[in-house]
């Protein structure tokens, strides 16, 4: 792991990024995060999840990149 590059493809998701973004993906889906609901802070998710912020930053960046949030610069992400 000494050689781990943050560009490294091959590095496998961790545990706690896989169950965050899992749950935050079911949450969308079943409605429990509506369309135009703002989500909480980075903070706050990694308190209610347990993680480090860099773990929410890349959850919130692969939601995302799948276009089920959007960030509004100065405003927060919302669920699309």
């Amino acid at each position: 792991m000494a050689n781990w590059k943050a560009s490294d493809s091959t590095v496998e998701p961790t545990t706690e990024y896989r169950r965050v973004l899992d749950d935050l993906v079911r949450r969308i889906g079943s409605g429990d995060l509506a369309p135009g609901e703002k989500l909480p802070s980075t903070v706050r998710l990694a308190a209610e999840y347990a993680v480090s912020i860099s773990t929410i930053h890349r959850v919130t960046t692969t939601l995302e990149d799948r276009q089920l949030i959007r960030g509004v610069p100065g405003k927060g992400r919302y669920v699309r």
